[in-house]
């Protein structure tokens, strides 16, 4: 008979091993200790930008298609721009930008620095979450 040794889930933080005894057996569980949070984080998400969402749902905006953008790579707003031929950065692609970072959806890649040369846009793990919640209520 092999004995289980717990100790490799340190592999896994995020996996809790329980176990019990059910009659003459035993029921072993693996639980993923931030689902629950993950499951909060996703629907305080989606009841925050329900407007982007509903607005989302029935066509492209700018929002979705930056992200489309920033999936790829971090970006510059000059890039953002040659992606939507645009001849400039016009004030609703700033003014979109500028949202999405209020809601923390992206982040300049040099925050202390918001002037930098090398500046990009890149999705924050709000924004990979928000991603998520879009695909699922397309699904």
């Amino acid at each position: 008979m092999q004995k289980w040794n717990v100790h490799v889930l340190k592999e896994y933080p995020n996996i809790e091993f329980r176990w019990k005894e059910v009659g003459l057996s035993f029921q072993v569980q693996f639980v993923k200790l931030n689902y629950i949070v993950e499951q909060q984080h996703q629907q305080e998400l989606g009841q925050e930008l329900g407007q982007e969402l509903s607005q989302e749902q029935k066509e492209k905006t700018l929002f979705s298609l930056i992200f489309k953008h920033l999936q790829v790579r971090p970006q510059s707003r000059n890039e953002l721009k040659e992606a939507f031929g645009l001849k400039k950065v016009s004030g609703y692609l700033n003014r979109t930008i500028i949202k999405l970072q209020l809601y923390n959806l992206i982040e300049q890649t040099i925050p202390k620095n918001l002037n930098h040369p090398s500046q990009m846009l890149r999705i924050t793990e709000r924004g990979v979450n928000l991603i998520q919640l879009v695909e699922q209520r397309h699904k």
